[in-house]
């Protein structure tokens, strides 16, 4: 408790706070400034530099990708910036919340090139007109669209007895009819990936991207 007539000190206090967020800034270390974070909001209607555009399935099949590969440093107390190049906010993901944030328009070319940065969970907010999806739905379009997606599906899945655990987190729209028969072999009791192809007729790359579909999003465990 302060003496009348004694001055407060503040010196301590804006110590620790400077000290707390040194600390902070060196845990995020090198941060790659984006758009969005130097207040430079999109407009209404973005224009069209003739570059041909990623669809939907495109972007979130690439940005499915980028989450992928940094599985391991996903933690849920963040959140993450997709950036693209010249600092372009692509997408904004708070793993523990659940929405995912993609921009509306993004160039084909400029997906090999996309990033992603740890951000404090102050920046999880999008700007206005990025569409909203699931981190579940990009992992989906990944593992059935993505460049990478057949590798996603573990060697030992290959051969195993598996089993479904939950259907998936999804928008029906996402999900197609030869997921279904799938699932409902999977439902009724374990089996291999020999005998889940031998009762689908699905490819062997198929088969590989429709099981690590399902595996990313929950879906499927061994038996």
């Amino acid at each position: 408790m302060n003496t009348a007539g004694s001055p407060i000190d503040h010196t301590a206090s804006r110590e620790e706070l400077c000290r707390r967020i040194d600390d902070e800034l060196a845990r995020l270390g090198d941060i790659h400034v984006s758009s969005w974070m130097m207040a430079e909001a999109p407009p209404e209607v973005e224009p069209d530099d003739g570059r041909p555009l990623a669809s939907e399935v495109e972007l979130d099949a690439a940005l499915g990708g980028v989450f992928w590969r940094a599985r391991e440093g996903l933690e849920r107390v963040n959140c993450f910036h997709v950036i693209g190049p010249e600092g372009t906010l692509v997408a904004v993901l708070q793993p523990g919340a659940g929405p995912l944030y993609a921009r509306a328009r993004v160039a084909r070319d400029d997906l090999a090139a996309l990033t992603l940065h740890r951000r404090p969970v102050a920046a999880g907010t999008a700007p206005h007109g990025y569409r909203q999806t699931s981190f579940q739905a990009v992992l989906w379009r990944f593992a059935l669209f993505g460049l990478d997606g057949m590798h996603a599906l573990p060697n030992h899945y290959r051969q195993l007895p598996l089993r479904l655990r939950q259907l998936p987190p999804l928008d029906r729209g996402l999900v197609a009819g030869r997921h279904f028969k799938l699932m409902h072999l999977l439902l009724e009791s374990g089996r291999t990936f020999t005998e889940l192809q031998e009762n689908t007729g699905l490819s062997d790359a198929q088969l590989s991207r429709d099981l690590a579909a399902l595996r990313l999003v929950g879906s499927l465990t061994v038996a």
